[in-house]
């Protein structure tokens, strides 16, 4: 059997396909978000969360308020400059930016802490002032910061997400430090919104291009809930949390482009709850 130059060169090609195909290298290790489902030798690419810990203020903020265009900003704006590693979360009240999850977000505080009205800042979920009670307090809100950013870190995490059309996908990667015990955690993993335009009032005064940043839109779970759903760890204290096509909101009041994710780490204790870590 005579086989012509063409032949063997088409199969040598298929033959070194496959063996590149089979030798493929990449992460293997699926609980990683580096993972490659086509690697099939491991080439040390896999990430983990590093340790890292940061911490979440609420803030509970409305269109109407006359002191939240000013000293709430104010406060705000101080915040994000000083502190990177803080993560705020506009709590919408009774207007245009109120959200289900920023709903009840603020109802669980107000069962906590009582009604404190707004603008007004928690640490977590525990409260700490009011701006417009006296707007030199701010260093008691850094204070507040600084010793949540002290603690230790006994969840790491990281995430990854992406648009496709107006769905989104998320994937959470959750460690376990090695001092930590495997009990009664949660996730919730919060869809954010920066760079809105819409009117605030201004001790008394609206403006009509204020820009509203870190407005809490959705949730990503189905059972909207404040501190989401169980956060089960394997053996190694590993967990990876998917989101598939969470629905976006079509009608044009969301700018995909300025959505960010938030995942936040729980630990419930006799149905109380405190903030843990989280990731952005």
């Amino acid at each position: 059997m005579h086989i012509n130059l063409r032949s063997s060169v088409f199969i040598l090609f298929v033959f070194l396909t496959t063996i590149s195909s089979c030798r493929k290298k990449g992460c293997t290790d699926p609980i990683s978000l580096a993972y490659d489902v086509e690697a099939k030798k491991d080439d040390g690419s896999c990430t983990y969360p590093e340790n890292d810990r940061k911490t979440l203020i609420y803030y509970s903020t409305g269109i109407w308020c006359q002191y939240c265009g000013d000293i709430g900003k104010s406060f705000v704006d101080d915040i994000s400059s000083n502190y990177p590693g803080v993560q705020i979360i506009s709590l919408h009240k009774n207007d245009e930016l109120t959200s289900n999850i920023s709903s009840l977000t603020q109802s669980y505080l107000d069962t906590v802490n009582g009604l404190l009205g707004c603008p007004y800042f928690y640490s977590g979920l525990n409260s700490v002032i009011s701006p417009s009670n006296n707007p030199n307090n701010f260093s008691q809100l850094a204070s507040a910061i600084e010793d949540d950013l002290n603690l230790f870190s006994e969840i790491n995490m990281d995430l990854e997400y992406s648009i496709n059309g107006n769905e989104m996908n998320i994937k959470v990667q959750s460690k376990l430090s090695s001092e930590t015990s495997n009990d009664n955690y949660y996730l919730s993993v919060y869809i954010l919104e920066d760079g809105v335009v819409k009117e605030q009032n201004i001790g008394g005064n609206y403006n009509q291009n204020f820009i509203h940043n870190n407005v809490l839109r959705k949730e990503a779970s189905d059972n909207i809930d404040v501190f989401g759903s169980s956060l089960n760890f394997d053996f190694n204290g590993n967990n990876l949390t998917s989101f598939y096509d969470i629905p976006l909101d079509s009608t044009g009041a969301w700018n995909y482009s300025n959505l960010y994710v938030v995942a936040v780490a729980w630990q419930e204790n006799d149905s109380d709850y405190r903030f843990v870590n989280l990731a952005r």
